[in-house]
């Protein structure tokens, strides 16, 4: 579970965060939990050991910016700039190493030619993973024609929520949509240009999700630059609504209260829209024509994993 993600929401939609700073501070956190969350992904199945660096900057961020932690009734901001600086370094220097010192160059990369270029000489694992798929021509693969999820007005969300089974099987204006770390980097030149190539295929996917989290640090101290200037936050009404883009994707909630009870609560997470019946993960494996039972298996896992449901699967081919 991405806890960050839920816990910053929730406070989103109670109008527990006050003011800019905290809201700032937060962010960055859950920041820090994307970054974990790409590490996951990219290294679980392919170099464990790399992944303990990752999996420990969540607690140690949030000692570096809050008291009585950062998501309790009583979390007070209390910055240790030097200690952030220090950990914003440190994060830094293991992304490098990961991408083997490439990660500034992939950042610099606007086109195919430029990512192909980048591919040259570079034996990290992000690299060996994206020439792999490369080498066996997976660029379409499991491409289909659904659009990413267009920024949600609060109003029209609110007239969503009365819908049946929203928060279960969402839909926008009546279709289906993904969010994903896709709809998030899909203005960088480099995944614009494989957009236009290979639409939403496996390629541009994961291009998307390696180029964001190489770009993690620098966002990392816009966050701080934000802390710097606190602004009072608008309070929240009777009913609240919360978007915050977890790792992987758009992550909604809504609470309603009354005579200051919680009197309804209901959440959308980026897999209800991602893995519903009609959604990008259900067309994504239908675009699959292997006539081979073993590769079909094995490009229907790269797709899920792709699209990332965020809990365990079962794979059955019929």
């Amino acid at each position: 579970m991405c806890d960050v993600a839920q816990a910053f929401a929730a406070f989103q939609a109670l109008g527990i965060t006050q003011n800019s700073a905290e809201f700032a501070a937060r962010n960055l956190l859950l920041n820090v939990e994307i970054v974990r969350e790409h590490g996951w992904w990219l290294l679980i199945n392919t170099d464990k050991a790399r992944l303990a660096p990752f999996l420990k900057y969540g607690a140690e961020f949030k000692k570096a910016l809050f008291v009585h932690e950062a998501f309790s009734l009583n979390s007070r901001l209390e910055i240790q700039h030097a200690q952030l600086e220090n950990l914003i370094f440190q994060l830094e220097n293991d992304l490098n190493t990961l991408f083997e010192n490439g990660r500034e160059s992939l950042l610099q990369a606007e086109n195919e030619a430029d990512l192909l270029h980048w591919l040259e000489g570079n034996s990290s694992v992000p690299a060996n993973l994206l020439r792999e798929l490369l080498a066996k021509s997976y660029q379409n693969l499991g491409q289909s024609s659904l659009q990413l999820l267009p920024e949600l007005a609060e109003a029209e969300l609110l007239t969503e929520f009365e819908t049946v089974n929203f928060s279960k099987t969402p839909t926008w204006h009546g279709e289906c949509y993904e969010t994903s770390c896709l709809n998030r980097q899909r203005t960088q030149p480099l995944i614009a240009d494989l957009l236009k190539k290979y639409g939403n295929g496996l390629v541009t996917r994961l291009t998307s999700r390696l180029l964001e989290l190489a770009a993690m640090p620098n966002l990392l101290r816009q966050n701080v630059s934000e802390m710097q200037t606190p602004k009072n936050l608008t309070e929240k009404t009777s009913v609240g609504v919360s978007q915050i883009q977890a790792s992987r994707g758009l992550l909604i909630h809504k609470v309603t209260m009354r005579n200051g009870l919680i009197s309804d609560y209901q959440i959308v997470a980026p897999t209800e829209w991602n893995f519903h019946s009609n959604g990008v993960a259900a067309l994504s494996l239908n675009a699959l024509n292997a006539k081979n039972k073993a590769l079909l298996q094995t490009q229907a896992t790269l797709i899920i994993n792709a699209i990332d449901p965020c809990v365990g699967f079962e794979l059955v081919i019929n």
